[in-house]
């Protein structure tokens, strides 16, 4: 062990810097916690619109080849 004595004041100065760091900490870690639930809202906003624009170019496919297989069969 060493000779060296540490004080009280040393000690609670070390203290409180740490304290503080971990708060620093926790700030930035909820700011980003918040950022990526407003990532994670934009993203499931984004999913259900290319669900939609997916229902509605189904349809639309739906419907061409009906339009086309009547042509198709007026040919004839």
């Amino acid at each position: 062990m060493s000779d060296e004595k540490i004080s009280l004041e040393l000690l609670g100065a070390r203290v409180l810097t740490l304290t503080a760091e971990v708060r620093d900490l926790q700030h930035r870690f909820t700011a980003m916690e918040s950022r990526f639930t407003a990532m994670e809202v934009r993203l499931g906003a984004m999913e259900q619109r290319f669900a939609v624009q997916e229902e509605r170019m189904s349809a639309m496919l739906a419907l061409i080849v009906r339009i086309a297989e009547r042509l198709d069969g007026e040919s004839h």
